[in-house]
């Protein structure tokens, strides 16, 4: 059974799509299949960047930006140019 690992742009692509309606770590965890650590990685990454925003404090609820919509919908748009 062959594997493909996923590539870092996957990685936050699923994140992004996990956190469109908002979302807490333990959704984004099992939606993105990553474990905690990880998670927490990409996160911080993302909203370092702007394209994820935490909404409230207790617990965190993570939403995506405008800024993450456009990445999001770039993404999808290349994805659909590439040989799969």
């Amino acid at each position: 059974m062959s594997r493909e690992r996923r590539s870092r742009l996957d990685v936050y692509a699923d994140i992004l799509e996990a956190v469109k309606g908002g979302s807490k770590k333990t959704h984004i965890v099992y939606q993105a299949n990553l474990n905690f650590k990880r998670c927490k990685k990409y996160l911080d990454n993302l909203r370092g960047n702007g394209l994820i925003k935490a909404e409230s404090n207790s617990p965190l609820v993570w939403s995506i930006t405008e800024e993450g919509k456009e990445f999001l919908k770039k993404y999808d748009d290349m994805r659909d140019i590439l040989p799969r």
